[in-house]
């Protein structure tokens, strides 16, 4: 057999990506937008501002898989990616153009600093389930009680629809003067969550990554009188349904809670998701909040780990450099 290709994708394999996109979701059953044509993966992967990335398998010219994936942030490790799809064509090996394309995107990430690789996965789908855990994913439901919430396209139009700030709050997107203030709420956040060794960045790495020559995410903040009271930070997502926005944390300081503060920054956050057509807001809850958990599906957001068997896995740095290096 010829020589397998991984390689990062260009904007001329929208075509062909295109093509693969339909032939996953015929054999996966998965949703893709209707709207969807290799023009618009075009402009959404190799616009300005990407909303995807990704890796293709190429054997003899022609594409023979591909692996979605974008960039996200952890407010305690910094820049990460999050692999959305991978996809091989009946035609080859399915684990070892896998295995190869996601070793590509491991070191992809690694070269750009990410210090985590995260994945979405279907509780149902026991093969890529033990194919993730023969590469030395954990899974984070299992370990650390992780959640998927997912608010979708109507339940976002509902939340945002009058929308009030609290008398006496500012809600306004941060600036690099906030990281300090940002990176001691993240703190108080990890406190609150029982991990308080958690957070690893500093401000000064806060400041680098939402605000330097890549952008890895965005902030707002709640103030009052000048004092910051709580804080959001979130970044874009991309799936074949379309983009969307995932709220990586939400966190409002005790003395102000139940006062409207932790909505009125969640709506900035759709509101800013739903600015680039943007269908869903995603987040991750600990299952023991039960208070944040009913907050949460009492704006209409939905545990989609007990609804629909999401789970969470991730590959951690020390694993992503073994991972390459095989």
């Amino acid at each position: 057999m010829s020589q397998l290709i991984t390689r990062e994708g260009k904007k001329s394999d929208c075509p062909s990506i295109y093509k693969l996109v339909q032939e996953t979701a015929q054999c996966n059953k998965i949703p893709v937008d209707p709207n969807l044509t290799p023009e618009g993966l075009e402009e959404i992967g190799f616009g300005p501002s990407p909303g995807f990335y990704s890796i293709v398998a190429e054997r003899d010219d022609s594409l023979v898989g591909y692996a979605l994936y974008y960039h996200t942030y952890s407010t305690w490790e910094g820049r990460s990616v999050c692999m959305e799809d991978l996809f091989v064509t009946g035609t080859e090996n399915y684990n070892d153009v896998a295995t190869a394309m996601w070793k590509k995107l491991v070191e992809v990430a690694l070269v750009a600093g990410c210090g985590r690789c995260n994945i979405t996965a279907l509780q149902d789908k026991k093969e890529m389930l033990n194919f993730y855990e023969c590469h030395k994913a954990i899974n984070l439901t299992k370990s650390e009680a992780w959640h998927f919430f997912r608010m979708n396209q109507d339940s976002m139009a509902n939340f945002v629809k009058g929308s009030k700030v609290p008398e006496g709050i500012t809600i306004r997107e941060a600036t690099s003067s906030d990281c300090i203030g940002i990176r001691k709420q993240i703190q108080d956040l990890a406190d609150y969550e029982k991990m308080p060794e958690g957070p690893q960045i500093d401000a000064e790495v806060l400041k680098i990554d939402g605000f330097g020559k890549q952008v890895f995410y965005k902030a707002c903040v709640a103030e009052e009188q000048g004092e910051m009271v709580g804080y959001t930070l979130y970044f874009f997502t991309f799936n074949w349904e379309g983009r969307g926005v995932y709220m990586e944390d939400l966190y409002v300081s005790p003395s102000h809670r139940g006062k409207g503060i932790g909505m009125a920054l969640w709506r900035r956050v759709i509101q800013d998701g739903m600015a680039l057509q943007g269908i869903r807001c995603d987040f991750a809850v600990l299952n023991w909040n039960l208070p944040s958990i009913e907050f949460y599906k009492s704006k209409g957001a939905a545990d989609m780990t007990e609804q629909k068997g999401f789970l969470f896995y991730r590959m951690r740095k020390e694993e992503m450099e073994a991972f390459v290096k095989k």
